[in-house]
C-alpha cells in the first residue's frame, strides 16, 4: 500500500458519505491521536460504528483498521514534527508571503507523495509499451492538454511518433484512426473529462492500449478504463479555481515516464537528442 494517505483521504472527500466526511475530517485534523485510538475509539469520536469504520478501510484499499494505522504512523514519520500547510486552503486573509509558503508546500508535498505512490512496476511496463509503440496519441483537456504537450515536445526530441491536438474534436478523429500498434496516454486529474473518455474509448475500440496519469485512488471512470494507471497525488477538491499541484504531480509523472523510456532505448535516443540538440549563441 502506498504512502500519502492523508491526501488521499482529501480527495476522496468530495465522494464520501456524510459518515465517511467524519472519518476525513477527524482522521486529517487529528492524526496523531488516531495512531492511538481504537477502531471503536474512532467510531466514537466520528459518531460512526466500528462496522462502518472497517468498511471505510476497504474502500481506500486496506485490508483492516491496522493496516490504516501503520500507513498513517509512517507518514507521520516522514512529515515530523513540523506544521504542515500543504492541506490548507488559500484564505483571503493570507499575506503574499503566507500564499507562497502554502503553493511552496503544497507543490513540493505532492512531489512527494505522487513519487511514493507510483507503481515502479506499473512505470517499467509502461515505458516498455512507450518503446514498442508504432505511434503515441495523447489526450487531454485544459490544464491536462498542458501536461500533454509537455510529453509531447519530450518525445519529439528522441524522434518518437506523437500525436496531440488542441482542439477536442482532432483528438476524437486521431483517436478513431489509431492503428494496430499505436497506444494512447490520456491525462485527467479528476478521471472524469468526457472528452477524454470519449478518446479513451474509441482508443480501446481499436484494440489500442491506453496509459491514465490521473488522481491515484483509482475509483474514477478514466482509471477504470485504462490498461495501466499512473497515479498522481495532489490536495486539490475536484471543484477548484485552476489546477495547481495537480498540475505538478502530473509533470513529475511525465518526466518519470519519458526518463525510463530513454533509459530503456538509451542508445538510441541519446543519440538523437545529442543529434537534435539546438546551439544556442550570443548576438
Amino acid at each position: 500500500m502506498a504512502n500519502g494517505l492523508l491526501l488521499r483521504l482529501r480527495e476522496r472527500e468530495l465522494s464520501a458519505s456524510p459518515a465517511e466526511r467524519n472519518v476525513i475530517a477527524y482522521v486529517s485534523a487529528h492524526p496523531h491521536e488516531v495512531v492511538g485510538l481504537s477502531v471503536r475509539g474512532l467510531a466514537d469520536v466520528t459518531f460512526s460504528s466500528p462496522s462502518s469504520i472497517l468498511r471505510f478501510c476497504k474502500r481506500l484499499g486496506f485490508a483492516g483498521y491496522k493496516e490504516l494505522q501503520r500507513e498513517l504512523i509512517a507518514e507521520l514519520a516522514l512529515l515530523g514534527d513540523k506544521k504542515d500547510v500543504a492541506l490548507e486552503d488559500i484564505s483571503m486573509d493570507d499575506s503574499v508571503e503566507r500564499i507562497v509558503g502554502k503553493v511552496m508546500k503544497s507543490n513540493v508535498r505532492t512531489i512527494e507523495a505522487t513519487a511514493r505512490t507510483l507503481d515502479y512496476t506499473v512505470l517499467e511496463r509502461c515505458a516498455a509499451r512507450l518503446k514498442r509503440a508504432r505511434a503515441v496519441n495523447l489526450f487531454g483537456i485544459g490544464a491536462s492538454r498542458l501536461v500533454a504537450h509537455d510529453l509531447a515536445q519530450k518525445l519529439m526530441r528522441v524522434d518518437k511518433e506523437c500525436h496531440l491536438y488542441d482542439d477536442w474534436h482532432d483528438q476524437l478523429l486521431c483517436a478513431k484512426n489509431m492503428h494496430e500498434g499505436d497506444m494512447a496516454i490520456a491525462f485527467s486529474y479528476s478521471g472524469l473529462t468526457q472528452e477524454v473518455l470519449d478518446c479513451t474509448a474509441e482508443a480501446q475500440r481499436h484494440n489500442c492500449p491506453v496509459v491514465a496519469v490521473t488522481k491515484v485512488d483509482g475509483s474514477s471512470k478514466l482509471a477504470t478504463m485504462a490498461d495501466a494507471v499512473l497515479g498522481v497525488a495532489a490536495s486539490e477538491p475536484l471543484v477548484r479555481s485552476g489546477a495547481m499541484a495537480s498540475r505538478m504531480a502530473q509533470l513529475m509523472v511525465v518526466d518519470a515516464l519519458y526518463a525510463a523510456y530513454v533509459a530503456s532505448d538509451y542508445e538510441r535516443a541519446t543519440h538523437v537528442i545529442k543529434q537534435n540538440y539546438i546551439e544556442k549563441q550570443e548576438r
